[in-house]
């Protein structure tokens, strides 16, 4: 089962300020490995992720549509903390689940789409793994 910490959630969300990319890695629409970092990426549950898109043209709307598996990368080197994620990616449609997404992310990705035409995605995790700040490793599965 997985279950982000605490610790872990707060990190997220708080990566832009700590100057910590995350990146997600997928399959563009040419079927290219490609990697972007996100900072609207946060934890939106115990066990998935969000960020928001704000080109609704962009790869990985595309790319995720064809394939949905992505992974995803934090590492803060001062505490010398990291996490792997792997999941499924997939677009939410909803009113209110695209304002959970929009909400929940960070307030200077918010000001970057005022007018929320942006995309809000869900990522579904399968696995965990990487070292807490306190020097745990840990590996967590669906």
């Amino acid at each position: 089962m997985i279950t982000l910490s605490d610790d872990l959630k707060k990190r997220f969300v708080n990566a832009l300020t700590d100057g910590v990319a995350m990146v997600v890695g997928y399959v563009d629409r040419n079927g290219d490995p490609h990697v972007s970092p996100y900072g609207s990426l946060h934890a939106s549950a115990d066990d998935q992720l969000a960020l928001w898109v704000r080109n609704p043209q962009g790869d990985l709307i595309d790319g995720i549509a064809r394939n949905p598996n992505v992974a995803v990368f934090y590492a803060q080197l001062s505490s010398r903390t990291f996490v792997r994620m792997r999941g499924r990616a997939r677009v939410v449609g909803g009113t209110a689940e695209r304002a959970k997404v929009f909400e929940g992310m960070h307030p200077f990705e918010q000001r970057g789409d005022p007018e929320r035409k942006g995309v809000a995605v869900v990522i579904d995790l399968d696995s965990a793994a990487g070292r807490a700040a306190d020097g745990t490793m840990f590996e967590m599965k669906r």
